[in-house]
């Protein structure tokens, strides 16, 4: 079995954020929730985690703008507040899409800089 990382030992930057996403699982409806936190690895969403359990995997999809996204992902955390989410890949560009709109998220990520800087944003 796969050991899941404590929020103690996550390594990538986490950024506020509020979006709406779709989630689904295989043979499942779709549910909607809103994302709270983003990382390039990650994501905690307002969802108290009903019919998901620690290692479900799962597909998250999210339209920003005119861009859509499907993502597959796996259930980290999960309690009647909150669901934590790992992508399977790292997701920068989704990151950026959102963190783009967020002026203290202008910053590097792991050393890199973003694709897009805001100037003036302070």
């Amino acid at each position: 079995m796969q050991r899941f990382k404590t929020p103690e030992q996550r390594t990538k930057r986490r950024d506020p954020a509020s979006f709406s996403i779709g989630l689904s699982r295989k043979g499942g409806d779709s549910i909607c929730c809103k994302a709270l936190n983003l990382s390039i690895a990650g994501m905690l969403l307002d969802y108290d985690g009903t019919e998901l359990t620690i290692g479900s995997q799962i597909d998250v999809f999210a339209c920003i703008s005119e861009w859509k996204v499907e993502i597959a992902a796996t259930v980290i955390h999960s309690n009647s507040n909150c669901t934590g989410i790992m992508f399977r890949e790292p997701q920068p560009d989704l990151y950026r899409a959102i963190a783009g709109s967020i002026p203290h998220a202008c910053l590097p990520i792991n050393s890199r800089a973003p694709l897009s800087i805001r100037t003036g944003a302070r």
